[in-house]
């Protein structure tokens, strides 16, 4: 960096050698003493010039992209010390390391007292004029004016201009979690169909992730919105050309950021690292490849996950490479519907029906969610997942580190999760549906556990349900046990009752009519002599106990979710439940939820549908 003197003086040492030679130093050595004069002439005329204060020490050192404390400055400036000279100056800074880009960051955090990833002119004012090297009101404002370049009033501190993107531009949305938190950055932008059908002509959704790794909630969205409203125009670079293929960074000279990098990773590596510390890999390569190994089929349904199946599962664990199917990532999910349930994952379903494998899972479009078969096809409902995993929490090294700080299930979502909390005494919240609510959680230390009736299942080791995760975790849990999927899920209503679950989808509907009916339901359910009513179902009696609209206050912050569902709940936990929803993008979306509970041991193994119908009728 050359920082340019009014009068350019600081040029006049230089006339020995040409300016190019300046620019492409021959080796390493001459760079750093290029380096160092160019920091030093910032501050002086000529190299020939003595440091003669700490100040002017630590001014050199800041120009040299040092961040030097006092105590490191006490280390070279001492009582004795009277003056530096230019080769003790380039001493010294072989000694400390330049600062790096996330230190800043580190310290722009802090002096973003609102977490909004902004500095407002008061917050920089206060950080400058009294801590370090007090400045003064004037040097503030100069600098201010320098880097608000938008002219709003505001420092957006993530104008320092380093984009991470993963090698072709695929990255799963926990991944996309996993680095944020990694390298401390400031958020992320994921381009997504999610769940639903891609391609040209199908859905597409831009989701951002703060800092944390996760969701952003509703504040900040909000204030998204709101600031769109306002723009009155925005600039592109059309001729930018980033090599999406090659590792590494690439840097850019473009008009608002100098310079401008982009840094593209490893898709896969920095997520595998962080599933390493969470999981015994050791186990789970005995499990899949061992003498007694046990046979797995994983269909990615060319989405996004993919790549990380056959990274962890096939190259690192070791089950065959036949195990993982559909892993070629498409844009369009083949002409798929890439939604992990009985009915768009119907070819895993039916392979599965044939006995070779003991355990299935299929993955959705970006990653985050994931479906559990056992063999012969028995179905792991994704309510009775997250209650397993948290029965069997112990069998994943993490959470023997951490312990277990709560449970947590989205409303909808089956009972069968708070059963396991009851019995073992832990901490289970119920919130609404959408994962930006664990993750506040998460982020007070109250919550390790959680899952959605909607495929999604996670912890915090990141901000968001993960799908692969997931199915490691059940791999976790059948190496401990040395037991088949269904007889850990049989065994597991033996011991806690079974909630009989299921879903039904109104999709694409009328949004007037949709509306209409949850009025009319509300009318229905809120009257008075509701609560009380008797309905019988074979030789099962349900009483109302609860009918309401389910609203949440978050245990954190205090922000109130109104709206969020029509639920009836009956004695025994049992409940229906009318939601209008939906990420899709066309008409609404009604979801009717049936949650029976059963402790009779002798009828615990009927069929959820044909249960929960005669329940329901």
């Amino acid at each position: 960096q050359y920082n340019r003197q009014k009068n350019n003086t600081y040029l006049q040492h230089f006339r020995v050698m040409s300016f190019q030679e300046l620019l492409r130093p021959a080796d390493e050595e001459e760079a750093f003493y290029v380096q160092c004069r160019a920091a030093y002439l910032a501050v002086f005329r000529s190299s020939l010039t003595c440091i003669t204060s700490k100040q002017q020490l630590c001014r050199a050192l800041q120009q040299a992209g040092r961040n030097p404390t006092n105590a490191t400055l006490n280390k070279y400036w001492t009582q004795r010390t009277s003056k530096l000279n230019f080769d003790d100056f380039c001493e010294i800074l072989k000694n400390e390391k330049r600062t790096e880009e996330t230190e800043l960051m580190r310290a722009f955090k802090k002096m973003d007292v609102n977490s909004d990833g902004y500095i407002s002119h008061s917050e920089l004012e206060k950080a400058l004029t009294t801590k370090g090297e007090k400045m003064t009101t004037e040097e503030v404002n100069a600098i201010f004016s320098l880097a608000d370049i938008n002219k709003d009033g505001k420092l957006d501190y993530s104008e320092i201009g380093h984009l991470v993107i993963g090698q072709n531009g695929i990255m799963s949305t926990p991944a996309v979690s996993c680095v944020i938190r990694k390298i401390k950055a400031v958020g992320g932008i994921i381009l997504t169909a999610s769940h639903n059908p891609g391609g040209p002509t199908g859905d597409f959704g831009i989701k951002y992730n703060i800092s944390s790794g996760g969701p952003a909630p509703e504040g900040i969205t909000n204030k998204i919105f709101e600031i769109s409203k306002t723009l009155q125009e925005y600039h592109i670079c059309p001729e930018l050309k980033v090599d999406l293929s090659k590792i590494g960074k690439q840097t850019f000279e473009v008009d608002t950021f100098k310079p401008f990098t982009v840094e593209i990773v490893d898709s896969v590596e920095a997520y595998a690292e962080m599933l390493r510390g969470i999981f015994d890999f050791a186990a789970l390569k005995d499990l899949l490849s061992g003498a007694n190994h046990i046979n797995v089929r994983l269909d990615a349904m060319h989405g996004v996950v993919g790549p990380y199946v056959k990274k962890i599962v096939c190259e690192e664990l070791g089950s065959p490479a036949n195990s993982a199917v559909n892993c070629v990532p498409k844009e369009d999910f083949g002409g798929h519907h890439p939604d992990p349930n009985l009915t768009y994952a119907a070819d895993l379903v039916n392979t599965m029906k044939g006995g070779e494998y003991d355990l299935g899972a299929a993955f959705d479009g970006d990653g985050d969610r994931n479906m559990v078969l056992g063999k012969n096809g028995f179905f792991v409902n994704p309510s009775d997942s997250v209650a397993v995993i948290a029965a069997n929490i112990t069998s994943i090294p993490y959470f023997q580190k951490t312990g277990v700080k709560g449970l947590a299930r989205s409303m909808p979502t089956s009972g069968a999760l708070d059963n396991v909390a009851k019995a073992l005494q832990m901490q289970l919240y119920e919130t609404p549906t959408g994962w930006k609510f664990f993750g506040n959680l998460m982020d007070a230390g109250k919550l390790s556990l959680c899952g959605e009736e909607s495929f999604g299942t996670g912890s915090d080791h990141i901000r968001e349900k993960d799908g692969l995760w997931a199915v490691l975790a059940w791999l976790s849990i059948l190496a401990t046990r040395k037991q088949s999927v269904e007889e850990i899920m049989k065994d597991h209503w033996q011991k806690f009752g079974r909630n009989f679950f299921t879903r039904y989808d109104y999709e694409e509907v009328d949004s007037d009519a949709a509306n209409k009916m949850i009025k009319d339901l509300e009318t229905a359910m809120f009257d008075p002599s509701f609560v009380g009513k008797k309905f019988s179902s074979g030789d099962k009696t349900y009483e109302v106990a609860v009918s309401d609209n389910f609203a949440y206050t978050d245990p954190v912050d205090g922000s109130v979710s109104k709206n969020q569902g029509l639920r009836i709940i009956f004695s025994d936990g049992s409940r229906i439940i009318f939601r209008l929803s939906g990420t899709g993008s066309a008409g609404a979306t009604i979801r009717l939820y049936i949650d029976s509970y059963e402790k009779d041991p002798q009828k615990i193994y009927q069929d959820p549908q044909v249960r929960t119908i005669i329940a329901a009728s």
